[in-house]
Formats: C-alpha cells, sequence, structure tokens
C-alpha cells in the first residue's frame, strides 16, 4: 500500500503543491476504509471535513438522484467545508473503498496558507461548475 503522501500526490488538487504542503496534509489526514453501501456522508449533514477517494468508487446522490460516480483521485465533501453549510448531497461506496479524510479546522488553515493548493482547489471546483452548465445545457 502507498504512502499517505504518495496516496495524496495521486489526488489532481495536489499536483505541483509543495512536498511540505504535502506532509502537513498528512500528519492531519485519517484513512477510512468503507465497504459498499457505507454512507461516506449523508445529505443535510454537518460538514465536518473533506476527502480524498484513493481507491475504489463512490456515487453522490442529491434526493435519491445519482449526480456522480467519483473515481480514485476525486474529492469531495468541500462546498460544506467553506461555506458552512449542511452537505448538499450523500456519498456512498459503490465498491470497497478507501479515503483519505481532513478536518474542516485543519485543511481551511492549510488552504488559507497555501497559494498553489487554494489555487488548485478553485480550478477544480471551476472544472465542476462548467461540467454541470454543459450538462444543464444538453438537457
Amino acid at each position: 500500500m502507498a504512502s499517505t503522501i504518495e496516496s495524496l500526490k495521486g489526488v489532481a488538487m495536489f499536483a505541483n503543491v509543495p512536498t511540505k504542503t504535502l506532509e502537513r496534509l498528512e500528519r492531519m489526514a485519517r484513512e477510512r476504509n468503507y465497504k459498499v453501501g457505507d454512507a461516506v456522508m449523508t445529505q443535510g449533514q454537518e460538514g465536518v471535513g473533506v476527502f480524498f477517494l484513493l481507491e475504489g468508487e463512490m456515487e453522490v446522490a442529491r434526493d435519491e438522484t445519482t449526480l456522480a460516480t467519483l473515481a480514485p483521485g476525486a474529492f469531495f465533501g468541500e462546498m460544506a467545508l467553506l461555506d458552512h453549510y449542511r452537505r448538499s448531497s450523500t456519498v456512498k461506496a459503490t465498491k470497497p473503498s478507501r479515503c483519505l479524510a481532513i478536518p474542516r479546522s485543519d485543511f481551511v488553515a492549510e488552504i488559507k496558507a497555501d497559494n498553489e493548493l487554494c489555487y488548485n482547489m478553485l480550478v477544480h471546483m471551476t472544472r465542476r461548475v462548467r461540467d454541470l452548465d454543459e450538462r444543464l445545457a444538453s438537457e
């Protein structure tokens, strides 16, 4: 099994992030394993952290409508982390999965302190908005 830092390097959001940042994130992160059907987070819950999918597959659903399927390298839980609203969707494992979880206060402090990490997160969130725009336009 890969080290936590090697696993973090596999998350697209962490491309070009300095090793020192990854080392700090490693100290904050807790590994979580999920069986098929396990909910990582549930719509309406308070957001207490952000998750990075390292292995397996997750389904994102809102009001029982599937919105996305996540593969290794994806992250989720960032919206509630940043805006303090409750979780907008439920995320469940569709295959045995391994994630890293980082608590809200730790991750927010890190994105405030590291411009590259903050920029990468904005880029990936912008891509999600663009993808949603394209899906809505094609309906």
